[in-house]
């Protein structure tokens, strides 16, 4: 119920008409890194959990350097990968 909850969540998130720089403030911090962590911790397909860990890496590297437009670029392919 949880999982689901969080996955509408992200997606209402993901519909949503937002600039990357709105995008930004919601998806480039830490409480959400945090958030994508565990949820793609609980993923079962074995590629598209690898493929959104190295997408939410890159995000989290983007994030660190202060780009942001690298950070929700690949927060956006995290999302993808996860389904969402």
């Amino acid at each position: 119920m949880f999982r689901v909850t969080v996955a509408a969540f992200v997606i209402a998130i993901a519909c949503l008409p937002a600039s990357a720089q709105d995008k930004a403030k919601e998806w480039c911090t830490n409480a959400h890194m945090q958030q994508m962590k565990l949820q793609i911790d609980k993923m079962t397909d074995a590629a598209k959990k690898k493929e959104a860990k190295t997408y939410l890496a890159m995000s989290k590297a983007a994030m660190k350097a202060k780009d942001m437009d690298g950070c929700v670029k690949h927060m956006e392919e995290a999302h993808h990968a996860m389904g969402l």
